[in-house]
Order: structure tokens, then C-alpha cells, then sequence
């Protein structure tokens, strides 16, 4: 068997320097988990400074001491891995029509892909040698991403006879709140799934596509179709708050690693441009 050189190893490794990144992020905020996309500008050792643009088509407003969810790790050093903070500061720039946002990174979770940007070079990582290509990683994250729209529909469905139990609406009140909030939820969902399950090879048997998976999918369409279904504002409106964190949250947390595929993705999404 042939010895791996190490240019052979530096091949499995695509890197890309932060400056070629033009394309939107999602991220979410941590006290409503709203979702926001961002535009990365720098990143250091003490944070992340992002610029959220008037023209992107989720905005959200971020203020100074929110908790945010970037979905985008960062790799400090050998192992550190952060993606989750607070702001520390923001501004409204003229200039560009949009917020500028600083924030402190805290914590974070191991990775979900063998995606990261690096902080000591300032630069994407693209870790290939689990995967053939970045065609095949972008392959497994639209399949895993199938599976966790799943997920969601299946503790939705669970979830709907569980709250006729747990709220305090009326056998009518929440009649009309099943039938109009969480049926148009599901209907969503269901759209949604819809549209990914298309793209999701592993679960098919079409060997590959004719052309890349990038150039077949739309990104702002995959965007959308990524973004949560569940308002939880309105659920905690109709439910209460405790009774909506406490069963939503598993779905919340779904949500999440949905954020988190789709950042990937745009990564790799770059790299093949």
C-alpha cells in the first residue's frame, strides 16, 4: 500500500481566506432564537465582527448584550471550538446601510462536519479525508438535513394532542389554534421537506447528479426551506411561555443543527465558485 505524501494530505484539505466570503450566514439570536443573516467581516482571539446588511431578507435587530448563535464554528488553536456569544458592541453605518455588530465568543460544540474557519490563519477548512469530495459532504448534509425536517414534523405531530392537555385554552380556543397555527406549521413543514427531498441522493438510488449539487440548488430557496417553521412568540402567546420552552425546545434544538448544516453548506457553496 502506497504511503500518503504530504502534499497528498494538503490536497484533502481545501482552505479559503475569510475575504472570499461574500455570501450570507444564518444566525439566531439567543433570547427568542429568531434567526438573522450575517455577513462575516473578522474574526480574532477576543470575537467575531459581523455586518447585517438592509438589504438581506431576514433581518433582525441585534442590541448590545444579546445572546447570538452564530451556527459557524470557529477553530481556536488545536482544538477550541466556539460559535456562540454575546454582542459587545453595534453601530448603524450609513455608509453601507446596515448594522455593524461586534461580539465575544463563549462557548461552543464539537463539529457537526468537517467544516471550520480557522482563527490563526483566517481561513475556511474544508477537512476531506472522510469524504471523497465536497460534492459527497454536500451530499450527507442535505440528507442529514432531511432527516432532522423529519424529526421536527414527527414531534410536531406528537406535540398536538400533548398541548390540548397542558394549555389553558378551551376545548374550542384550541381547536382554531390547532387548526390554523400548527396546521399552517405542518404545511410548512411538509413544504419544505418537498423541497429538499430532491436533493437527497443518499436516500435514493441515483448514484450522483449530472451536474453539482451547488449548481442545481438555489440558494436563497434552500435558505428558506432551512429556516425554522415555528414562531415561538406566537406559540408562547397562545400557550404560555413555560409551557412553550418546556415542550418546544426539542424541536428548538433540531432547529439548530438545521442552521448549522446550512452554514456548512454555503461553505462549501464558496469553494465552488
Amino acid at each position: 500500500m502506497s504511503e500518503t505524501t504530504p502534499a497528498a494530505e494538503a490536497r484533502r484539505e481545501l482552505r479559503h481566506p475569510i475575504e472570499s466570503i461574500t455570501l450570507p450566514f444564518l444566525g439566531s439570536r439567543g433570547d427568542n432564537l429568531q434567526p438573522f443573516q450575517y455577513l462575516l467581516r473578522d474574526v480574532s482571539s477576543s470575537g467575531v465582527g459581523v455586518f447585517l446588511p438592509s438589504w438581506l431578507t431576514n433581518r433582525e435587530r441585534l442590541r448590545q448584550g444579546d445572546p447570538v448563535f452564530f451556527h459557524l464554528p470557529f477553530f481556536f488553536g488545536e482544538r477550541r471550538i466556539l460559535n456562540q456569544g454575546y454582542v459587545t458592541w453595534q453601530r448603524y453605518s450609513e455608509d453601507e446601510t446596515g448594522q455593524m455588530v461586534g461580539a465575544r465568543l463563549t462557548s461552543g460544540a464539537p463539529l457537526s462536519y468537517p467544516l471550520a474557519i480557522s482563527i490563526d490563519d483566517q481561513q475556511i477548512q474544508i477537512d476531506l479525508r472522510r469524504f471523497k469530495s465536497p460534492e459527497a459532504l454536500a451530499q450527507r448534509i442535505i440528507h442529514d438535513s432531511v432527516l432532522l425536517k423529519r424529526g421536527i414534523l414527527i414531534y410536531l405531530r406528537h406535540l398536538e394532542s400533548l398541548f390540548s392537555r397542558v394549555s389553558d385554552l378551551d376545548r374550542v380556543e384550541y381547536g382554531v389554534f390547532r387548526e390554523q397555527v400548527i396546521g399552517d406549521v405542518r404545511r410548512r413543514i411538509q413544504d419544505n421537506l418537498a423541497y429538499l427531498e430532491p436533493f437527497d441522493l443518499l436516500a435514493s438510488d441515483t448514484p450522483e447528479f449530472e451536474t453539482p449539487i451547488t449548481d442545481r440548488i438555489d440558494l436563497d430557496e434552500f435558505r428558506a426551506a432551512m429556516e425554522p417553521e415555528i414562531n415561538l412568540e406566537l406559540f408562547e402567546f397562545a400557550l404560555g411561555t413555560e409551557t412553550s420552552e418546556l415542550y418546544l425546545g426539542s424541536i428548538k434544538t433540531l432547529e439548530h443543527r438545521l442552521y448549522l448544516n446550512y452554514n456548512a453548506y454555503v461553505m462549501i457553496y464558496i469553494q465552488a465558485l
